[in-house]
């Protein structure tokens, strides 16, 4: 989209706040640059940045570089990972994956009685990686942008509880084991940087394996969005018909992003790229993801926050539960 005169002093604003999270996080390591971005950014744009001049140059930083953010991210993983991890990683990894969706699509139908867009896009937020798969699922399935914002931020509010309590569980339950450490963390925690600062705070080695299993989990995120757009038009035919409208059912439209990122993943797994243009890929990726957590908690209003309430929350922290619950069983059961 193009950048118009008037969106320069929010975009600029977003990025500044994004680069001061990225500052801040050394000195907060257990909190991150994203969940700082975040927060920090519900309460300037509750307070500083609340007028409107922003807003425009907001919202265009908070939707479209995280769209090359997650182009970019096929360039930093292969298909060398899925033999890595063999075939108890995958097989962890997979069934983790597909039960927190249908956990996640379950509770908000019957539970939480949160919208089935608000649904799916809790069950990509956590069961891929965070803010990145909520941004890739949300224009596939038509989800609005206070849906996609309040699910961003309460999927994000359970990355930082995560954090906070895996570093101090894990070694509690497996020692030393940096295999099944890395296994809890990297099968549970919602995005890279998360994984990355939660690992971290155990050792190094764990921060590895957790980067493998989290990368499986992203190599299976072009599969999830398909799955949600097509349930999405399947539930839109059914509406149709309900309402006596009769007409061509509409293609699934991928978005771009989706494609380059499959792309690239493939060109990575087949041809050796040079080391520099995956670690920049791999940087400015990470950055993006930081700019869209920035642009949401400055697009993210208390009113917001206040309309979908406690019950949100809690249907976000009950799957963060569910998730760390269910990969210590497969854990036991895998490995």
């Amino acid at each position: 989209m193009k950048i118009k005169k008037n969106m320069v002093n929010g975009i600029i604003v977003t990025l500044v706040l994004a680069l001061f999270a990225k500052y801040l996080a050394v000195f907060l390591p257990k909190l991150g640059p994203e969940s700082l971005a975040m927060l920090l950014g519900i309460l300037l744009g509750n307070t500083i940045f609340a007028n409107q001049k922003f807003a425009a140059g907001i919202k265009w930083a908070e939707k479209y570089p995280i769209e090359i953010g997650i182009a970019l991210m096929g360039l930093t993983v292969t298909f060398t990972t899925i033999k890595t991890l063999g075939v108890n990683g995958i097989a962890f990894i997979l069934i983790q994956m597909i039960v927190t969706i249908c956990l996640v699509l379950y509770l908000g139908k019957y539970v939480f009685k949160v919208s089935k867009k608000e649904s799916m896009l809790m069950g990509a937020g956590n069961a891929v990686c965070g803010s990145s798969a909520i941004a890739a699922v949300a224009p596939t399935i038509g989800a609005d942008d206070n849906q996609r914002r309040t699910t961003v931020a309460t999927v994000s509010l359970t990355g930082v509880l995560l954090l906070l309590i895996l570093p101090i569980m894990g070694p509690h339950l497996f020692g030393n084991h940096n295999l099944l450490l890395g296994a809890l963390v990297g099968g549970t925690v919602q995005s890279v940087g998360q994984v990355v600062g939660t690992a971290s705070l155990i050792n190094a080695t764990v921060v590895t394996y957790a980067t493998l299993f989290k990368m499986l989990r992203i190599i299976m995120l072009t599969f999830v969005v398909l799955v949600f757009a097509r349930m999405a038009q399947k539930e839109n035919e059914q509406t149709r018909q309900k309402n006596g409208v009769i007409g061509q059912s509409q293609k699934i439209k991928v978005p771009w992003f989706i494609i380059v990122f499959a792309l690239f993943l493939i060109i990575n797994s087949l041809t050796r790229l040079p080391k520099g243009l995956t670690l920049g890929a791999s940087n400015i990726a990470s950055f993006f993801g930081i700019v869209n957590l920035a642009g949401i908690g400055l697009n993210l209003k208390f009113k917001t926050i206040k309309n979908s309430g406690l019950t949100f929350l809690s249907y976000g922290f009950v799957i963060g539960i569910l998730q760390v619950l269910l990969a210590l069983i497969l854990i036991k059961i895998l490995f």
